[in-house]
């Protein structure tokens, strides 16, 4: 009998580190997925609440998982703690002639910068949220993969994401694209405390990513359908009474027309 791990629950009082602390070491109890199957499909492109609901069934299954499926389940996972602020951390890297990708969650807590994940390398997934700045951070992942003789090539770096999890908003995954390849040593650490200030600029003001499937329905909905709803309004004006009848709208005939006639 395999045991399933139980999913951290945390008491009022108890500090943030502790609770990341705990989410860390249930994402680790999990263990790696060595399989060379992924057992849930993960679509970057789902909104939100379709990626909470696939965590918990994480949760339920309890099946080993690789790095994009601790960063959706860290995210569940911390989706109470308001005053934590999560961004997913994407790295390419080379070694030996081929790319490897990895991602992880970043987090901010009191200015303080850390991470959550899994990775076959311990020093390639949690890191406690200590960092005074995130330039710190992403050195420090450099640093290990240095060790594992690994060159840090691009990193990519997303905006904060939603703690409503029933929030139809996508997940910003790429906000910026650093290529270490075209950018000096001070330069990349200068794009990488704008990109801290902007995430900081963004939650100041209290807006959070846009949410594209509502920006679909009110920007892109199809004309057929925007000159129909005069058609519509008018079949249910000829149902009034006699004594409410309105007058022609001369504005609404024209697109009438030309409803019709494109049909």
């Amino acid at each position: 009998q395999i045991p399933i791990p139980s999913v951290p629950a945390f008491q009022p009082s108890t500090p943030i580190p502790e609770r990341l602390e705990a989410v860390q070491r249930y994402i680790r109890e999990l263990q790696y997925n060595h399989t060379g199957t992924q057992f849930f499909e993960i679509k970057k492109s789902r909104p939100l609440t379709g990626l909470m609901d696939l965590a918990k069934e994480m949760t339920k299954e309890a099946l080993p998982i690789k790095c994009l499926e601790a960063v959706i389940l860290g995210i569940y996972l911390t989706n109470n703690m308001t005053t934590l602020d999560r961004f997913p951390i994407s790295f390419k890297t080379h070694f030996s002639g081929n790319y490897f990708r990895h991602i992880v969650l970043g987090v901010n807590f009191g200015g303080r910068y850390g991470a959550l994940g899994i990775s076959r390398r311990e020093e390639l997934m949690y890191k406690a949220p200590v960092f005074r700045t995130l330039s710190e951070l992403i050195f420090d992942f450099e640093e290990a993969y240095r060790r594992c003789w690994h060159t840090l090539k691009k990193v990519k770096l997303g905006h904060c994401v939603s703690h409503d999890p029933h929030s139809v908003e996508q997940i910003e995954w790429k906000h910026s694209i650093l290529d270490l390849d075209k950018l000096t040593r001070e330069d990349f650490r200068k794009e990488l405390e704008r990109h801290a200030r902007d995430m900081r600029l963004k939650i100041g003001k209290g807006t959070g990513p846009p949410s594209p499937t509502k920006d679909r329905k009110k920007d892109v909905s199809s004309p057929q359908r925007g000159q129909a709803s005069p058609h519509r309004r008018n079949s249910r004006g000829d149902r009034r009474p006699s004594g409410e009848k309105k007058p022609p709208d001369s504005k609404a005939m024209p697109d009438l027309n030309g409803y019709q006639i494109r049909v």
